[in-house]
């Protein structure tokens, strides 16, 4: 999972490059923003975000403006797996709005909660900020023979020999604030039953299926076929089996049940 928010950083580099800026990741602060030059000559602090799959992961807090000691002005969203990898560029402040009104939601649903713990943002609340280089002071048009692989090779020796010298100067391994959220990779599930819409993650390598949302909330299960027997049971208050493939269906337009889909 590091090393895929790693890879975002490095690709969002190389496009800010290859659009006429510069870049440089900022190791010294919490969830390495990256400094961003325009053409201008400008400064934006920007803080990156990837996904392969899923949704993009933020934290709760993000909510809260006050909460961001990098002191960014944007946020750019990296998909890795579209071909070729996708960009999308928001202010801080549209992000924190977006994640604050959904969060409040969720607060609202269960008195007592606090914000914290990790927030999934689709790609539905990013996507108009779709190729938006204009606001990091970029060109539209990239030209490829500003920076290659060998360049980005390069780039990160440099960066982790400048670590390295550091933490041996240092004697001691710099401690963020607070740690890095965690991109979630699982696969996000839906299930309707008994008028009730529930949500889960399955995590295809190891076949554990966790709720995330609706009847049983925070309920992990082995399996998709015990989650949804236990689901089925807890909303019909009698014992029920159930078709994991078949109940459980992939969170997204096309709706392709979970068995389909793993073929």
């Amino acid at each position: 999972m590091h090393d895929t928010a790693g890879r975002g950083i490095q690709a969002f580099i190389s496009e800010v490059i290859q659009r006429g800026g510069r870049a440089e990741r900022l190791d010294h602060l919490p969830r390495n923003p990256v400094e961003v030059r325009g053409a201008d000559g400008s400064s934006r602090i920007v803080r990156v975000r990837t996904r392969i799959d899923g949704d993009w992961q933020a934290r709760r807090q993000d909510a809260l403006p006050d909460t961001d000691d990098t002191g960014s002005q944007f946020w750019v969203f990296v998909d890795l797996g579209s071909d070729p990898p996708g960009y999308f560029v928001l202010p801080s402040d549209e992000v924190a709005a977006g994640i604050a009104a959904e969060v409040d939601l969720w607060m609202a649903d269960v008195p007592g909660r606090t914000h914290t713990g990790s927030h999934a943002i689709p790609l539905s609340s990013v996507v108009h900020g779709k190729d938006c280089w204009d606001l990091l002071g970029l060109a539209a048009a990239k030209d490829t023979t500003l920076y290659t692989d060998d360049d980005a090779a390069e780039a990160e020796a440099e960066r982790r020999a400048r670590n390295r010298a550091k933490k041996a100067g240092a004697g001691a391994v710099r401690k963020s604030a607070e740690p890095e959220a965690v991109e979630d990779l699982r696969l996000r599930v839906i299930a309707d039953r008994g008028g009730y819409r529930v949500k889960g993650r399955f995590d295809p390598a190891t076949g554990v299926l966790e709720i995330t949302a609706g009847p049983m909330e925070g309920r992990r299960f082995p399996d998709p076929t015990t989650a949804a027997g236990a689901v089925a049971s807890y909303i019909s208050g009698d014992t029920e089996t159930c078709d994991g493939g078949t109940s459980w269906r992939l969170d997204q337009p096309e709706s392709t049940p979970l068995r389909s889909y793993l073929g």
